[in-house]
C-alpha cells in the first residue's frame, strides 16, 4: 500500500514537471530563421579579367595591428596545392592565395578549413582569385557533426591528391597576381587588414604552393632579429664584394632551357658561378622592340587585358591608394577604371623613388632594401624532405636532392652560388653567411620586409619570366642579396625536362617578349638607377 502511494506520487511529479516545461517552451518566442550568408564582394584585378575575394573566411583578429615582430608565409596555388601547403610544417601565420579552379576542389577546400581544418584559421588569411565574369565563391555553413575522417591533415591530403596541374586549367594561371595578393594578405593589407604593421616589425616568406620551408625557420630568423643579425655590419663573409661595382647582365636566355650543367648537380663542386655567361645571346637587337607589345597574352585567353600596364607602388604602401585598406598591386592604373563596378579602384601616377619609406616619421631600417636568400633544392620523390642543412648535404652527396632546376635551368638558381654555401660548416643557428651579386636570369626564393618591395609584375600569366621579372627589377631598384645558411627550401619531386604542360613552350615564348618590353620599361621606372637586368 505504502508502495503504491510512493509511485503513484512521483507519477504525478514527473507530470507536472512535464507540463510545466511545456508551458516554458510555448511562452519562448519563436526561433529566427538562419539568414543566408551574402556573398563576399570581390576587387577588379588591373586587368580587368580577374577578381580578388580577401578574406573569405574572416580575417584572424588583431593581424595587421600587432606591433610584435613576425614571419609570414605567403603562398599561392590551385585548391589542392594549397591544401597541400595548409598541411605542411609551417606552424607559424599564413597568408594564402588559391585561384578558384576548379571549383569542386575550391568548394573543398573551404569546407575542410570549416570543419576538421577549423583551427587553422586562427591563423591564416585566405583569399580567392576568380576570373572576373564568375559567380562569387560559396561560404560553407559550419558543420553540424564530425567529418572526414583522419582529421586536418588527412582531408588536406585527399584533397592535394586529386588536385590537376595549375597550367593545365581552362583559364591561364594568374601567378603573379596571386602573389600580389597573398603578399599584400601577409603584409596587412586588403579590403579587411587595416593599415599595416610599423615598418620593420612583419617579415615575408613568398614561395610557391609546392616547396616547403625548412623546419625552424620561422623561430630562427625571429631570434636574428632580436639579436641584430640581420644587420648589414654583422654579416659574415663580405670580404671581396663591393655592390657600388656591380653591372648588370644584358643577355637574355631561355631561363627554363633544358640544358643541363654537370657542376651544379654534382655536389663536390665549388664553383658554379663560372658557369655563368650571358652576354650576346639576344641576336638581333631590334628583337627587344617587341612590336605589339602586350597583344601577345590575348592568345592566351584573358578578355579586356590592357595593351599597356602601370606599375603600382611597393608592397604595403598606405599612400598608394585613395582606400589605404586596400593593397597597391590590385589597383588600376588611370584610364582603366570599370565605372560600372564601384569596387575597382584607382591608383596615382608611380613616383621615381619607391624606396621612400611610407612613413615619413619612421626611419628605414638598415634592412629594408635586403632580401634574405633561402638556397632551394628539390628532393626526389617518395623520400621525406630534410629537416636540417647536415641531412640535406647527405641527401645530396647521395644523389637524392639537388638545387632546385639544376638540371632544367642551372643558370636560374646559381647565383646562390650552392658550392659556397655547402662548404660552410653547418652553423648552430640562422644567420646570414655572405652577399651576393644579381645576374640574370635568377629567380631566388627569400626573406624581406613586408613593406617598400616592388610587387609582382601581374602581365606575367601561366608559365615562364614570372619571378624572374620580379627579381630583375629588385636588382635595379638597388635591392642587396644575402644569402642564409642553417634554412632553405625544398621542392618534393625533381624537376625533368619532360614533365611539363604541351603549351610550355607556347607561353615561354610569349612571356619572354613581354619580358624585353618590362627590361625596358624598367630604365623609366628607375631614371637613376645605373643598373641595368
Amino acid at each position: 500500500m505504502g508502495r503504491g502511494r510512493f509511485l503513484g506520487g512521483c507519477a504525478w511529479l514527473l507530470g507536472g514537471l512535464a507540463l510545466l516545461q511545456t508551458l516554458y517552451l510555448r511562452a519562448l518566442p519563436p526561433p529566427r530563421p538562419l539568414r543566408p550568408r551574402r556573398p563576399p564582394r570581390g576587387v577588379l584585378d588591373a586587368s580587368g579579367a580577374f577578381r580578388v575575394y580577401w578574406d573569405v573566411l574572416g580575417a584572424p583578429p588583431g593581424w595587421a595591428r600587432d606591433p610584435r615582430p613576425e614571419l609570414v608565409l605567403a603562398t599561392h596555388g590551385s585548391p589542392g596545392r594549397a591544401a597541400a601547403a595548409l598541411g605542411g610544417p609551417w606552424g607559424g601565420p599564413l597568408s594564402v592565395a588559391v585561384f578558384g579552379a576548379p571549383r569542386e576542389g575550391l568548394q573543398e577546400l573551404m569546407e575542410i578549413l570549416g570543419g576538421p581544418c577549423r583551427s587553422l584559421r586562427g591563423r591564416l588569411r585566405l583569399h580567392v582569385v576568380l576570373g572576373a565574369a564568375g559567380p562569387p565563391p560559396k561560404i560553407p555553413d559550419p558543420p553540424r557533426a564530425p567529418q572526414n575522417s583522419g582529421g586536418c591533415r588527412g582531408a588536406l591530403a585527399r584533397l592535394a591528391a586529386a588536385d590537376p596541374p595549375s597550367y593545365s586549367l581552362e583559364v591561364p594561371y594568374p601567378g603573379n597576381l596571386l602573389r600580389n595578393v597573398a603578399w599584400q594578405g601577409a603584409a596587412g593589407g586588403g579590403l579587411g587588414g587595416g593599415p599595416p604593421p610599423k615598418l620593420g616589425a612583419r617579415f615575408v616568406l613568398m614561395v610557391d604552393a609546392d616547396v616547403v620551408p625548412s623546419p625552424g625557420l620561422r623561430e630562427g630568423f625571429l631570434e636574428l632579429l632580436r639579436n641584430g643579425g640581420l644587420h648589414p655590419k654583422n654579416w659574415e663573409g663580405q670580404e671581396g664584394l663591393h655592390p657600388e661595382n656591380w653591372g648588370g647582365q644584358e643577355g637574355l636566355s631561355d631561363p627554363k632551357a633544358p640544358e643541363a650543367q654537370k657542376d651544379l648537380g654534382n655536389p663536390k663542386s665549388l664553383d658554379i658561378q663560372g658557369t655563368l655567361g650571358f652576354r650576346g645571346e639576344l641576336g638581333d637587337p631590334k628583337d627587344l622592340e617587341a612590336p605589339g607589345g602586350l597583344r601577345v597574352l590575348n592568345t592566351l585567353g584573358v578578355p579586356g587585358f590592357p595593351k599597356d600596364l602601370g606599375i603600382s607602388r611597393s608592397f604595403g604602401d598606405p599612400n598608394g591608394l585613395s582606400e589605404p585598406s586596400v593593397p597597391s598591386a590590385m589597383g588600376v592604373p588611370k584610364g582603366l577604371q570599370d565605372l560600372s563596378d564601384p569596387n575597382v579602384l584607382e591608383v596615382p601616377h608611380t613616383p621615381s623613388d619607391p624606396h621612400t619609406p611610407s612613413d615619413p616619421l619612421t626611419a628605414e631600417p638598415p634592412w629594408a632594401r635586403v632580401l634574405f636568400v633561402l638556397p632551394a633544392f628539390e628532393v626526389r620523390s617518395g623520400l621525406r624532405l630534410p629537416r636540417s642543412k647536415a641531412e640535406l648535404l647527405r641527401f645530396w652527396g647521395a644523389g637524392e636532392a639537388r638545387p632546385f632546376y639544376g638540371t632544367l635551368c642551372p643558370r636560374c638558381q646559381a647565383p646562390t652560388d650552392f658550392g659556397r654555401w655547402r662548404a660552410l660548416p653547418s652553423p648552430p643557428r640562422l644567420r646570414v653567411a655572405y652577399e651576393v651579386p644579381w645576374r640574370d636570369p635568377w629567380e631566388p626564393f627569400f626573406v624581406a620586409p613586408a613593406r617598400g618591395v616592388p610587387p609582382f609584375d601581374e602581365r606575367f600569366l601561366q608559365y615562364g619570366f614570372n619571378r624572374i621579372s620580379q627579381a630583375c627589377e629588385l636588382h635595379v631598384a638597388g635591392f642587396r642579396f644575402a644569402v642564409l645558411d642553417g634554412a632553405f627550401v625544398t621542392h618534393r619531386g625533381f624537376k625533368e625536362p619532360g614533365g611539363f604542360h604541351r603549351s610550355r613552350e607556347a607561353e615561354l615564348g610569349q612571356n619572354r617578349r613581354l619580358f624585353r618590353r618590362f627590361r625596358e620599361e624598367l630604365r623609366e621606372r628607375y631614371p637613376g638607377s645605373t643598373r641595368r637586368c
